[in-house]
């Protein structure tokens, strides 16, 4: 099996401590982590418990990948290279039969045996954000809405004809729209996800309590209890992987205080673990190269007139003016409001307004009206 996570710099300790734990648990294991930074982190190239760390830049998943990072803040570049390292473990270990993404907040509790026993099977295996259908209420179903069926913080991949066609599915949206949507709450990738089944023959959605336990399930595995091995059970079967994210300890506490205090003791154990690094550097790709913050604005003009402007061979070279209009008055409903910039620029950034695609070969009742 081939483990592999992405992580920014500051998201080192936590992708570490997840490595270390691959290795305690699986140490056949190889462990890949692709860093999302513009050069590599000490602390990333002399980690011992990655088999290989590499730039996400050079995994050659596009043709441009300083565009790609330009258009994403860093949760939604975490989001998007998900595909493009899996893709590229794929392409290059190709002794390994399966292939595993975690986020970097995984921890390993004891061995994955389930999910390697099913990949003899199943070529892609997901992770249902909900898998006990007595935990699904109204309450629920409307927290479904928002953050998908499935999580994409856990996908395992058998070589197969069907992972291919899902790999190749999956990086192509995730090069330009793989964004957060402010007014649904949720990142695009889990919208995607969630027609898995309806695109793609042989997926599986394991339904094992002890995999992948986060602040959001919870409520649903709040039934852990020690085993007389000093390892861990949820409803009776062995507990095999947490994501201990920031909000773990609050959702800790809602459950039977028994139950809590030994997540909760997990969580600090965690804590404690993780290595230190130099965290306090700004994500390399939130910067233009003259140290100017990319600002939001910027970046989701850029993210929608992404195939626009060919000739921006590197955005990071230019600024926030450069891309942003000088009066603020403007609406963006008129022509007048997408970004101009200083003459002294001689290749202006073109923001065209979205093409109306149709669905039939039939102009609609208000283009023929028009063309009277």
């Amino acid at each position: 099996m081939i483990i592999g996570t992405v992580a920014s710099a500051r998201d080192l300790p936590v992708a570490i401590r997840m490595a270390q734990s691959v290795k305690q648990h699986m140490p056949s294991s190889k462990v890949v982590c692709g860093v999302m930074e513009a050069s590599m982190p000490s602390e990333a190239f002399h980690c011992p418990y990655f088999d290989e760390v590499i730039l996400m830049q050079d995994t050659g998943a596009f043709a441009d990948m300083q565009k790609f990072f330009f258009q994403y803040t860093v949760q939604e570049a975490a989001q998007a290279c998900k595909s493009l390292l899996v893709k590229y473990m794929y392409s290059k270990y190709i002794d390994d039969n399966l292939i595993l993404y975690m986020d970097a907040e995984t921890l390993i509790i004891s061995p994955l045996e389930e999910l390697i026993a099913i990949s003899e099977k199943h070529p892609i295996i997901l992770i249902g954000q909900i898998i006990d259908p007595e935990a699904l209420d109204m309450d629920r179903l409307l927290s479904l809405r928002q953050s998908g069926i499935y999580h994409s913080g856990f996908m395992a991949f058998k070589r197969h004809s069907s992972t291919e066609q899902f790999l190749r599915w999956w990086c192509r949206i995730c090069e330009n729209s793989c964004c957060y949507d402010e007014s649904s709450k949720q990142f695009a990738d889990q919208d995607w996800l969630d027609h898995s089944h309806t695109l793609f023959d042989d997926v599986y959605s394991l339904r094992h309590p002890g995999y992948f336990v986060t602040a959001e399930n919870l409520m649903e595995r709040w039934n852990i209890t020690l085993t007389p091995h000093s390892g861990y059970c949820i409803d009776g079967l062995p507990l095999r992987a947490l994501r201990l994210s920031g909000d773990f300890l609050e959702a800790a506490a809602w459950i039977e205080i028994e139950n809590a205090e030994l997540y909760q003791s997990l969580f600090r154990k965690y804590s404690k673990e993780l290595p230190s690094v130099n965290d306090g550097a700004a994500w390399s790709y939130s910067l233009f190269a003259s140290g100017e913050v990319v600002s939001n604005q910027t970046k989701g003009l850029f993210r929608r007139c992404y195939y626009e402007n060919p000739n921006l061979d590197n955005p990071f070279l230019l600024s926030n003016t450069f891309f942003n209009p000088d009066d603020s008055s403007e609406t963006e409903d008129t022509p007048s409001s997408y970004p101009r910039i200083n003459k002294t620029q001689p290749k202006p950034f073109r923001a065209a307004p979205a093409k109306r695609r149709r669905i039939s070969g039939r102009k609609s009742k208000r283009t023929r009206h028009k063309s009277r």
